[in-house]
């Protein structure tokens, strides 16, 4: 078991490197202009402050936006750091059981004296491997990045927005691995599936407060509980992290429930 987590993540760490690389250019794009903007706050809040309500509400909402945590919420961690690590995750979660059905070797794998319920365990701990340490990278260039611009926000409340941001990726990387591991027709589905939950789940979370009709469907969609502006006020959503957590783990047993009794050539 040990071996086919060591195989997994080995052959995806050039993936793992760039991703690390790309999410550290990303924060530092983001992060970095805020010095120029920060002696500019009043007038861009004016400004912004004329946009529809609705274009706000998919930015995070906030009245501030320059303020640091106005700043940080609506450039990195309402959007742009969950879209990130939804894509690598979603990927992750899709390709984890389906490269090895693709190209025909699984019957090899399964030849090792591992159950399938072991194999689907060390599949899964290879990807939360790999996104651990994207997700490690990323909080380590967003904390020295929040320092270097004079971001004032501290540590801890950046650091458990890092961890909800995580766990919402984690959530519908989950999705596409359960169906990926329902066999052909949930593996062709799997990523379709997963971004249609994550991209809904957003634009119906945020704009819930502009459209009244929205408000009930947005409550059954993860995106509706994640607040990374209470968050970086110093509202620790520890019932979020574990709903999310739970449902996580719920659909790594549907996932164990489905791989095993399924035939593995369909």
């Amino acid at each position: 078991m040990k071996h086919i987590i060591r195989w997994n993540f080995w052959q995806r760490r050039w993936s793992v490197f760039w991703w690390c690389l790309g999410i550290t250019a990303f924060v530092s794009l983001e992060l970095g202009v805020y010095p120029s903007v920060k002696s500019q706050a009043a007038q861009l809040n004016e400004a912004l402050s004329h946009l529809p309500e609705s274009v706000r509400a998919l930015i995070g909402g906030s009245s501030d936006l320059f303020s640091p945590v106005g700043y940080l919420n609506s450039r990195l961690f309402y959007l742009l750091l969950p879209l990130l690590l939804s894509i690598l995750i979603i990927g992750l979660g899709s390709s984890l059981i389906a490269r090895e059905e693709t190209d025909g070797t699984i019957e090899l794998l399964l030849g090792r004296p591992v159950s399938r319920g072991k194999l689907l365990l060390a599949k899964a701990l290879a990807g939360l491997l790999v996104s651990a340490v994207v997700v490690l990278v990323s909080a380590i260039s967003i904390t020295a990045l929040v320092k270097l611009v004079g971001l004032v926000v501290p540590l801890p409340r950046i650091l458990f927005a890092v961890l909800l941001a995580a766990l919402l990726a984690l959530f519908f990387g989950m999705i596409a691995f359960c169906l990926a591991a329902m066999g052909a027709a949930g593996r062709g589905a799997s990523i379709g599936v997963a971004s249609l939950v994550g991209l809904g789940s957003y634009i119906i979370a945020s704009l819930e407060s502009v459209v009244d009709w929205l408000s009930w469907p947005a409550k059954i969609l993860p995106y509706h509980y994640y607040n990374p502006t209470e968050v970086l006020n110093g509202f620790y959503a520890w019932k979020v992290a574990s709903i999310f957590t739970i449902a996580i783990l719920i659909l790594g047993v549907i996932s164990w429930l489905s791989f095993r009794r399924r035939d593995i050539n369909v």
